[in-house]
């Protein structure tokens, strides 16, 4: 009787829980109920036919195995002979063959492996030898020599490295263990027991799943050797000979444990791998490794700036995270790749904790000249993560904001660093520009923006640089409009002073954080509103040299439109399909966007595109027709966000447009400054 992977996953989920719904078993497997109830089928006549009872199964609360089968019991009755390896176990097992096998392989001797028939076996050789292209490798066959894999041994030994964490990943590991390396079992005996007394000398303890891992690479590297599949030199790992895990691999491979000669660059790779293997132990972390400690504490540093929050017993977290941080360094620094099965529904389900996390390691970027991956971050986000809620502080409490300023880089780092310190319990995501605020992937609930921007969140209109006036002004007006309640002119300074008064301040600036964080979550209300009296901006702030054009002519209405709305499509501040709401509004309603002769104003509403507050000018030294008997020369595009921040400017515009004598010499004119004079002088008028 045979039993497929499907149903031996099964039993296996079933023998180590108690009872299991329907929707569990979905939930645990991936699998539809259609091929639950087969699998289950499948699993009860192997059941049936080795002497257990049947899957058992009550309705209310769902299945379970009727008898306890002892895992070792389970183990002996799913051996190769009665186990079917799915495709893709079967894939590992012909690879790792492939890689390994001394002898001369033939159809025969992956059937025997395996158990399946020969169409089977050379449709899966088929699948493996298009997987094996794409990795530059290529297997071959001939009478003579039967089938070899042939390319670089660096790329295989990368092979070997994936193999062995997807071997012990799969549910038939036992069985793909013994069917590769069952004659092996003294020398995998003895290679543990040598890796044991590194980790002892090493003062380390490498995880049980490493410690297996480095096992079988130790294994296929002593193989791989005899079989003369030897690395070839990198230059960049010899700065590792002076370590102690070099030193180690050396008398290490000296023993009876092992059956080739390894040379220099093998034993350096052994050395990088016992460095980068993850631990669960290390008996004296931060005394050696500066540049390590450095990072470290670089890092948790960055981490707290940004979000606005202080570790506690961080000495303790230090040394915590330097267990965790010691290979990872090794990794990322000589780019060893490490399979992280939770990293997605890590970024899933903490996405802001990973985003600050991945922000805090810029540090590492800095000194290896590239980007963490991905997994790595997801270590490093459950580690700062399990601190915080080691002390009971928790991100998510905290409402989320970005800072958008089209400014440059420079002025954003100081307002959204300024805006930190104002507000210590808002969680300060990120400074973006429009066009990034606007494909943002993390939610948020409040927005600082040096400019009026279309969103959905409670938006704070504010200037580049916050001068003393504008953070007390601020201040009160966040907290009135989004809290609810304003301080008034209660100050923490003065209020510390009356403490000290009474009591002796033992750390003055963790008792000020303390009482603005007090003064600052009173209520949960929130409102979405915009922050009045932050000013409606001018017209000159709208229309600048980079939005204003001066063309000869256009083909017609419609070009000239899209042609005016380029620097506003390059600045980010509106979308494309913006610009054609402009186009179609006018072919449904007319050339009502015409206010003044040989002036048009188009625009849509703030739904169809608009991303920022924004306005642009397009002069024509020929006019062109909106409709007959319509010419016009200036096309000035008006992007509103909202129904009012831009009604200053616009103001602003009708008046200068309301004379006549200004239009024509903004015509004749052939230099943007005739213009922007004209612009400058009205911003200055006393508008609504």
């Amino acid at each position: 009787m045979f039993l497929d992977e499907r149903s031996a996953n099964l039993l296996q989920l079933l023998q180590h829980s108690s009872v299991l719904k329907m929707s569990e078993l979905e939930e645990q497997t991936g699998l539809t109920r259609r091929q639950l109830q087969y699998g289950i089928g499948k699993a009860n006549d192997w059941l049936q036919s080795h002497g257990y009872q049947p899957i058992g199964y009550d309705r209310k609360v769902g299945y379970y195995l009727s008898d306890k089968i002892r895992d070792e019991d389970l183990q002996v009755k799913l051996t190769k002979r009665t186990y079917v390896f799915s495709e893709m176990d079967r894939e590992k097992v012909f690879y790792l063959m492939l890689l390994l096998n001394p002898e001369p392989l033939s159809i025969y001797h992956f059937q025997n492996c395996t158990g399946v028939s020969r169409n089977t076996v050379l449709k899966d050789l088929q699948r493996l030898k298009e997987k094996t292209k794409l990795q530059q490798l290529n297997i071959k066959y001939s009478k003579q020599n039967g089938y070899l894999i042939k390319g670089d041994s660096n790329i295989k030994r990368y092979v070997i490295e994936q193999l062995i964490h997807d071997v012990f990943h799969s549910t038939s590991s036992n069985l793909i263990i013994e069917s590769i390396w069952g004659d092996r079992d003294e020398q995998i005996r003895s290679i543990q027991l040598q890796l044991e007394q590194a980790e002892s000398q090493l003062g380390i303890t490498f995880t049980d799943e490493r410690l297996q891992e480095l096992t079988y690479l130790f294994l296929c590297t002593d193989q791989l050797i005899g079989l003369g599949e030897g690395l070839q030199s990198i230059h960049s790992w010899e700065q590792l000979t002076a370590t102690k895990e070099y030193k180690l691999v050396v008398k290490m491979t000296q023993t009876a444990a092992f059956e080739s000669v390894w040379n220099q660059t093998e034993h350096l790779y052994a050395a990088l791998h016992l460095l980068s293997k993850n631990r669960t132990r290390d008996i004296s972390p931060l005394q050696e490794d500066n540049v390590i400690q450095d990072l470290l504490r670089k890092i948790v540093k960055e981490f707290e700036k940004l979000a606005c929050i202080q570790l506690h017993e961080k000495d303790l977290f230090y040394q915590q995270l330097y267990v965790h941080f010691r290979p990872a360094y090794y990794r990322i620094m000589y780019r060893i790749p490490i399979k992280n099965t939770m990293a997605e529904k890590i970024q899933r389900v903490y996405p802001e904790l990973y985003h600050l996390t991945k922000k805090s390691l810029w540090q590492v970027e800095q000194v290896i000249g590239f980007s963490v991956p991905a997994d790595e971050v997801a270590y490093f986000t459950v580690h700062f993560g399990g601190w915080l809620r080691r002390q009971g502080t928790a991100l998510d409490d905290r409402k989320r904001a970005i800072v958008v300023c089209p400014s440059g880089v420079g002025i954003s780092n100081i307002l959204i660093y300024t805006l930190r310190e104002l507000f210590p319990d808002i969680l300060f995501l990120d400074a973006l520009s429009i066009r990034d605020a606007a494909n943002y992937p993390l939610t948020y609930d409040l927005v600082f923006s040096t400019v009026h921007i279309r969103t959905e969140a409670a938006l704070f209109v504010v200037p580049p640089i916050l001068e003393m006036q504008d953070k007390q002004k601020l201040r009160q007006q966040v907290m009135q409009e989004l809290y609810g309640y304003t301080t008034q002119n209660l100050d923490v300074d003065s209020l510390l002073e009356i403490i000290s008064q009474y009591a002796k301040i033992t750390e003055p600036n963790e008792l000020k954080k303390a009482l603005q964080s007090q003064i600052f979550t009173q209520t949960q209300k929130i409102n979405n509103h915009y922050l009045e009296g932050a000013g409606k901006p001018v017209l000159e702030e709208l229309l600048t040299s980079k939005t204003i054009q001066l063309q000869s002519r256009v083909s017609d209405w419609k070009e000239g439109i899209r042609v005016a709305s380029e620097p506003l499509v390059e600045l980010g501040t509106v979308e494309e399909r913006y610009v054609e709401a402009m186009i179609q509004s006018i072919e449904e309603n007319g050339p009502y966007v015409i206010i003044t002769p040989g002036v048009a104003i188009p625009h849509s509403r703030p739904e169809d595109g608009v991303r920022s507050l924004s306005m642009s000018l397009l002069r024509l030294d020929e006019a062109v027709d909106f409709a007959p008997d319509k010419p016009v020369r200036l096309i000035i595009v008006l992007a509103a966000a909202d129904s009012d921040s831009h009604l200053r400017a616009l103001v602003q515009l009708t008046q200068l447009l309301g004379e006549p004598s200004n239009i024509e010499d903004m015509l004749q004119s052939s230099d943007k400054s005739v213009l922007l004079d004209y612009i400058h002088k009205y911003s200055e008028e006393e508008t609504i």
